[in-house]
C-alpha cells in the first residue's frame, strides 16, 4: 500500500464515521469531502514528497475535476428529474391514479400491497422514486382510513416498493444515474447505460419483491397501528354541494355511482327543494340542482371543486361558486358581535374578508339548509380565499387562521405533464441524445405548458441530494488516480478469486448492503463502483454485471431507515420502530442478493 492509497483510505474511513454518525448533515460532509480531496494537492505537494514517491498532485482530483461534481451528467440529471416529478406532483396525474385505484382497496390485505406495488413500482421508474413515494403517502393514508386497514402496514411496502421501482430505468433512482455517469468516465467502459438496458432485471426485483409480501413478509409486519388518524378525521368540514346538469350523477343514486369510495366524502343529506332526506340519501336518484351535505377533508373538498359532477357551494348557495384555485383556510371564528347567532349568509365572507364561506366543522347541523346554521364565536369555518386575501386575514381581529392548504394540483396541465415525462424518456430510448439533454428539454417544456411556476423549479428540487452528489463525486476521482479502487479490488479478488462468479457478485452485493447502511446509497455507489470496475478487470470478465450488482444492492437496501431517504420519509409518518426495518428488510435483501445476483449472472456472465 502506498503513502497515496492509504491517505485516501483514511479520508474514507473519515467520511465513513461521519455521514454514520451523522455529526454533520450529509450535504455538508460531502463537501468537506470535495474540499479535502481537492485542497491536499494544492497544500502538501512538494518535490521533497515527490523525490520520495509520495505525488499527491498525481492522487488526488485537480480543482477542475474536484469541481466537476456540480456539472457532472449525473447531478444536472438528477437535478432535472426532481423538478419534471414536481411538475407531475403539481398536475395531481400520480393522485388521480390513486384516487381511480381507492376503491381497490377496500379488500383484503394481499389485495392493497398488489394495488400499491402496481402503482408506485412503475411510476418510481419513471420519475425519481422519493417523489414517487412523497405523492403517495397521504394516498395510502386515505385509502387506510377508507378501508378501515392498519396504515403502518401499507407505508413499510410502500417504502421498498419504491425502492425496487426505482431500479426498472435509469432514472428510477439517483444511483443509477451516478453508476452510468463513473461508468462512462471510465476508460475501460466508456458510455454511459441504456435507458432500459437493465430493466429485465429491475422487473425480476419488483416481482420478487410483491411474492415476498404476499406469501411471507407482510406477516413480518407491525401488528399493531401506532399511526392516529383520527386527528384528520376531527378536522372533518361539512359542506354543500350541488347536482351539474351535464355530470355523471344525474339519474344515478350516490350508491349506485359510487361516490362515497371514489371521494371519500361522507353524504349526510339529500335536499331537493322543500324536502330533506337523511335516511335515503344515497339511494334516491339524483336530479339536476339536487343539494347534498357532505363531510369530507380539506384534501378530499379540493378535489370536489374540481369534480365534473358536482359543484361546491360557497355560502351554501347561489350567486358565488367556489373557484378551482386558491387557499383553503380554517378560521377560529372570534367577534361575538358579528358571528354570534349570525348564519354564514348574512355574515357575507366574501364582502368582509374577501373569502368564500365553504364548510362548518361540526357534528351535525340542525338546519335544513347550512345557509341558515348559525355559527358561534370559537366555532371554526373552513374558507376558501386568494393568498393576498389569507395575509391580510392573518391580521384581522374577528378571526384567527389556523392553517391554511393550498390545492396544488392542476389539472389542466395533467396530461402535458405525463406526455412531457413520456416525451424525456422517449426521447432517450429512441434517439441519440442522452437523458441529461432530454431531461433539461422536458423541464423547458413543462415551463412553457404551465406546468410549472418559476418557485417551482427551486421549491421542487431535493438540494441536498444534489450537493450530496457533487460532494461525493470527487471521492471516486480520488480513488480511481490513487490507485486505492484496484488496491481494494485486489483484496477481493485475493479472498475470492477461486470462487464462483455468482459466489463473487454476491460478495459484492452484500458489501454494498452494509456500506449502504452505514453511509447513503450515493456514497456507497462512489465508493464501490470503482472497485468493481477493478475486479471485473482483474478477473477479465465483462465491467457491466460487476456495476449492476453495485447500483442494484445500494438501491435495495431495507435494513434500517437511514440507509435510503423513501425508508426516512416513512420512518416518521408511520411511528416505526428502528428495529421494524430491518425485521422485514432482512429477509428480503438476502432472497433480493441470491435473485439479482443470479440474474445478472444468466443475463451477462
Amino acid at each position: 500500500m502506498t503513502v497515496e492509497i492509504g491517505l485516501v483510505l483514511l479520508i474514507i474511513g473519515l467520511a465513513l464515521y461521519l455521514f454514520a454518525s451523522e455529526k454533520f448533515p450529509l450535504d455538508v460532509t460531502a463537501f468537506m469531502i470535495l474540499i479535502t480531496v481537492t485542497a491536499i494537492p494544492l497544500l502538501f505537494h512538494s518535490q521533497w514528497l515527490v523525490d520520495r514517491g509520495v505525488d499527491l498532485k498525481s492522487a488526488f482530483p485537480t480543482v477542475s475535476e474536484g469541481l466537476s461534481g456540480l456539472s457532472s451528467t449525473a447531478t444536472v440529471t438528477v437535478l432535472a428529474m426532481f423538478i419534471l416529478s414536481a411538475g407531475i406532483q403539481r398536475s395531481g396525474l400520480i393522485h388521480k391514479l390513486g384516487k381511480l385505484l381507492a376503491p381497490w382497496m377496500d379488500g383484503p390485505e394481499w389485495r392493497q400491497l398488489a394495488i400499491i406495488a402496481l402503482l408506485v413500482g412503475p411510476v418510481s421508474g419513471l420519475i425519481n422514486n422519493t417523489a414517487a413515494v412523497a405523492v403517495a403517502i397521504p394516498l395510502i393514508l386515505d385509502m387506510a382510513r377508507s378501508s378501515g386497514s392498519q396504515a403502518s402496514r401499507m407505508l413499510l411496502p410502500l417504502s421498498f416498493f419504491a425502492m425496487m421501482g426505482g431500479t426498472l430505468t435509469l432514472i428510477g433512482t439517483s444511483t443509477n444515474l451516478l453508476a452510468s455517469t463513473l461508468l462512462a468516465e471510465s476508460p475501460e467502459f466508456g458510455r454511459e447505460i441504456g435507458m432500459f438496458e437493465f430493466t429485465g432485471v429491475g422487473a425480476i426485483v419488483l416481482a420478487t419483491g410483491l411474492a415476498y409480501f404476499l406469501l411471507f413478509g407482510r406477516w413480518l409486519m407491525p401488528e399493531r397501528d401506532r399511526i392516529k388518524l383520527q386527528d384528520e378525521e376531527a378536522e372533518r368540514f361539512i359542506l354543500e354541494v350541488s347536482v351539474k346538469p351535464r355530470g355523471g350523477l344525474v339519474g344515478k343514486s350516490v350508491s349506485e355511482a359510487g361516490f362515497a369510495e371514489r371521494s371519500g366524502a361522507e353524504v349526510l343529506r339529500l335536499v331537493r327543494g322543500d324536502d330533506s332526506r337523511v335516511k335515503r340519501a344515497e339511494t334516491t336518484r339524483l336530479k339536476v340542482d339536487d343539494v347534498l351535505h357532505l363531510r369530507a377533508t380539506r384534501r378530499q373538498i379540493a378535489d370536489l371543486i374540481k369534480s365534473d359532477d358536482l359543484e361546491v357551494l360557497s355560502e351554501f348557495g347561489p350567486p358565488r361558486r367556489v373557484r378551482s384555485d386558491g387557499h383553503l383556510a380554517r378560521l377560529l371564528l372570534r367577534n361575538d358581535r358579528i358571528f354570534k347567532g349570525n348564519t354564514g349568509k348574512r355574515v357575507d365572507f366574501w364582502q368582509r374578508y374577501q373569502a368564500r364561506l365553504v364548510g362548518l366543522e361540526v357534528d351535525r347541523v340542525r338546519a335544513r339548509r347550512l345557509a341558515d346554521e348559525p355559527l358561534g364565536v370559537g366555532e371554526i369555518v373552513l374558507v376558501q380565499l386568494s393568498a393576498t386575501s389569507l395575509e391580510k386575514l392573518r391580521r384581522h381581529p374577528d378571526v384567527v387562521v389556523l392553517d391554511s392548504f393550498e390545492d396544488d394540483f392542476d389539472r389542466r396541465r395533467m396530461w402535458a405533464a405525463g406526455l412531457i415525462v413520456a416525451g424525456v424518456v422517449a426521447g432517450a430510448t429512441l434517439t441519440p441524445l442522452p437523458i441529461v439533454i432530454t431531461a433539461l428539454m422536458g423541464v423547458v417544456a413543462m415551463v412553457f405548458c404551465g406546468c410549472l411556476t418559476r418557485e417551482d423549479l427551486y421549491s421542487g428540487v431535493a438540494w441536498n441530494v444534489i450537493f450530496l452528489l457533487a460532494g461525493v463525486i470527487p471521492l471516486g476521482i480520488a480513488m480511481t488516480k490513487s490507485g486505492a479502487a484496484d488496491w481494494m479490488g485486489g483484496l477481493l479478488v485475493a479472498t475470492a478469486g477461486d470462487w464462483h462468479p455468482l459466489l463473487i457478485l454476491m460478495a459484492l452485493y452484500l458489501i454494498t448492503t452494509l456500506l449502504t447502511e452505514m453511509v447513503s446509497n450515493n456514497a456507497s455507489v462512489v465508493i464501490l463502483v470503482p472497485v468493481a470496475i477493478s475486479i471485473a478487470n482483474l478477473l477479465d470478465m465483462a465491467i457491466f454485471p460487476f456495476v449492476l450488482v453495485v447500483m442494484f444492492a445500494a438501491s435495495t437496501s431495507f435494513l434500517s431507515p437511514v440507509g435510503y431517504q423513501t425508508n426516512t420519509m416513512i420512518y416518521g409518518t408511520g411511528l416505526y420502530r428502528f428495529t421494524d426495518f430491518a425485521k422485514v428488510g432482512a429477509p428480503l435483501n438476502a432472497l433480493l442478493m441470491l435473485v439479482t445476483c443470479t440474474a445478472i449472472w444468466g443475463f451477462w456472465l
